[in-house]
């Protein structure tokens, strides 16, 4: 797996940027002009969505009312074409993707570009809310399995839909049927019975696998879905116009291996950055594993924020795959710029 050319057209601070990147890249430039937005493009191209913004469309350029990243892949004769474009109008918002300038479901365009990302926000999966560790799940799932990004989609919309209908029952904008609930109870059902199944599997492994940094334990928290617990929570929902159960409730609780204890409350801050440094090495190995194919490491200014035992953990896993590394400074990052080095300095 080769990145060779990234082309940003009103994503974000770029109105039109062209990136060649090599086996190991380095972009350089002060805070606050755009690094992060580059890994985000190339991030965004493996997951169909933005993995900072709240909304997708907040990663057009201000003023604009679309914005489309592309990127080459593979080398010279046995290259693929990915486009990915958002775009608003007073109709809404859509997005688009090509995979070969061939219009594609997202389903079907996730996975061309795997990725795994480090960035110092990564600690809060330990210390923030449960939907953060939930995104976490699910980016590696989304870019693993097919299955799990068919499944999750169809459930989101479901449940946005039954969701909307418990609202309006609850605001009395609409008369109460319980017949109603039927459809949109069986599409959650039938689908999260895939999302569990396949989050329990990942969990599975992340928890035998070998791990030679941190011995961590990962306990599945989920919030079961059957009809039985759909009706023992009916009339709660009503009152509360949300659906109270299901996988967007789960959790994943990160303990010490021998204790169970929870990290965020048992482990030092090094230690916490000790445990994504580990969980990121077996997401690699993950996904390798699922794709036959070695993600493309991006590591977003996460030297200054690590000791140097840590920094020469990640030194080490640069020369498995191709790797885009941002930084303010080019001395932060203890690696001799060799010839297969580019640096990017951005202006």
């Amino acid at each position: 797996m080769l990145l060779t050319t990234l082309t940003l057209s009103q994503f974000r601070n770029y109105s039109k940027s062209t990136f060649d990147l090599h086996t190991t890249t380095i972009i350089i430039g002060d805070n606050a002009i755009g690094k992060t937005n580059i890994l985000e493009a190339i991030a965004l191209l493996s997951c169909g969505k933005s993995f900072r913004a709240e909304q997708d469309h907040d990663a057009i350029q201000f003023g604009q009312d679309f914005a489309k990243v592309s990127a080459v892949v593979g080398k010279p004769g046995n290259e693929t074409y990915l486009d990915a474009i958002f775009a608003k109008s007073a109709r809404g918002f859509s997005k688009k993707f090509l995979v070969n300038k061939v219009p594609k479901r997202q389903a079907d365009f996730v996975g061309n570009l795997p990725t795994t990302i480090f960035t110092p926000q990564d600690i809060e999966m330990i210390t923030a809310s449960p939907s953060s560790r939930r995104r976490y799940i699910d980016a590696i799932l989304y870019q693993s399995s097919k299955t799990y990004r068919l499944a999750h989609t169809v459930y989101e919309k479901a449940l946005k839909a039954r969701n909307r209908l418990l609202r309006d029952i609850r605001d009395e904008k609409k008369s109460y049927r319980k017949e109603e609930f039927t459809y949109w109870n069986d599409l959650l059902l039938e689908h999260a019975e895939v999302i569990t199944t396949q989050r329990q599997e990942l969990i599975e492994y992340l928890n035998t696998a070998h791990k030679e940094l941190f011995q961590i334990f990962i306990t599945y928290d989920h919030s079961k879905m059957t009809v039985e617990r759909l009706e023992k929570y009916h009339s709660a929902e009503l009152a509360a116009g949300i659906t109270l159960i299901g996988p967007q409730r789960d959790d994943f609780l990160l303990l010490l291996e021998k204790t169970k204890h929870p990290i965020s409350e048992f482990c030092s801050r090094g230690e916490q950055r000790l445990t994504v440094i580990q969980l990121k090495m077996l997401e690699i190995q993950y996904l390798e594993k699922s794709l036959s194919e070695r993600p493309i490491l991006l590591l977003d200014d996460i030297f200054s924020e690590l000791d140097q035992k840590n920094i020469e953990r990640i030194i080490n896993l640069i020369p498995y795959q191709q790797t885009i590394i941002t930084t303010t400074h080019e001395e932060f990052i203890p690696i001799p710029t060799a010839t297969n080095t580019h640096i990017i300095h951005l202006p």
